[in-house]
């Protein structure tokens, strides 16, 4: 059984009418429809660009905000079944590392308060086992006891960053979705955090979802791969078929030395989100969504090209 399944998430807000040709009743949707697996141990990677939903995926699956439609599975519970109350408990194995510390914690804070507060809120341990929890899991992380003392404006974007999963780690999830971790951070740094965790999942069996805006390099590091575009997963397989034969029209694009589009921005487009740009483009595709279908090439691509393959 997958330790988390999501199934046809859709997230969507309304659109206040600006004008007398827009409709009251047009909504946008960040995520659309969402579906994927992950396994126990595995990790993941979805890259999408700025407009895609990345973050707000992230939240939806950690109930951070909650879907309009579809379900999040976690641990054999669907916690979109949930209240807030049942999910705390929930919360401690399923943890979200945001893409910039700066702005998710008290900058202002010791480095040891802001480890310490996930436990106390949990309530879990005496004070000194407490402490001795937040040591270790800056040993995990390649980090010293000595930062405890330090506020997070003293750190490099990867000591804050690693200061911000070992303050995760302190809970031991089974699973960490991560929002873009590295966009802040010196390529370098970005390989050695991605490295980091790649040796966490191996160590300790720990999941992870690396949402990223660059493929490279969580992908290097990923089981699977899926491209995310204006809310729908187009593409998702093992991460060198997809990279190495995309399927998608999309992914083609984003794998090519060419530049990719931008998402529309228009709100009543029907069918794909792709079709004004692809060059596949069929009159189905104008007019409806496609399912996601099993491609020559093994992975899964929300495409009419692969209808009935």
């Amino acid at each position: 059984m997958p330790l988390l399944t999501v199934e046809h998430l859709k997230k969507e807000y309304p659109v206040q009418p600006r004008s007398f040709f827009r409709r009251s009743s047009d909504v946008v949707r960040p995520i659309a429809d969402v579906s994927f697996e992950v396994n126990a141990g595995e990790i993941i990677a979805i890259a999408g660009d700025a407009a895609s939903g990345k973050t707000i995926l992230a939240r939806l699956l950690t109930l951070l905000i909650r879907p309009n439609k579809g379900s999040v599975i976690f641990d054999d519970q669907n916690l979109t079944k949930m209240n807030d109350g049942a999910l705390r408990p929930v919360r401690r194995r399923l943890q979200l590392l945001f893409s910039d510390p700066r702005t998710a914690l008290n900058p202002r804070s010791l480095v040891s308060d802001m480890m310490l507060e996930p436990m106390q809120i949990q309530n879990i341990g005496s004070a000194d086992e407490q402490m001795t929890t937040v040591k270790n899991s800056l040993r995990r992380v390649g980090l010293n006891a000595l930062l405890l003392d330090h506020k997070m404006t003293d750190l490099s974007a990867g000591e804050r960053q690693r200061i911000a999963l070992a303050r995760v780690l302190t809970l031991h999830p089974k699973l960490i979705i991560c929002d873009d971790p590295s966009r802040a951070m010196p390529p370098g740094a970005a390989e050695s955090f991605f490295r980091l965790m790649s040796e966490l999942r191996r160590r300790d069996g720990v999941s992870f979802i690396f949402l990223v805006r660059e493929t490279q390099p969580a992908a290097q590091f990923a089981d699977r791969l899926g491209i995310l575009y204006r809310g729908h997963l187009v593409e998702m397989g093992k991460t060198d078929l997809v990279i190495g034969s995309p399927q998608h029209p999309y992914a083609r694009q984003w794998f090519s030395k060419g530049s990719v589009p931008p998402a529309v921005t228009d709100v009543s487009l029907k069918g794909c989100q792709f079709h004004p740009d692809c060059p596949d483009v069929m009159s189905s595709c104008r007019e409806c969504v496609p399912d996601m279908f099993t491609t020559p090439a093994s992975q899964m691509a929300q495409c009419f090209l692969y209808k009935g393959n």
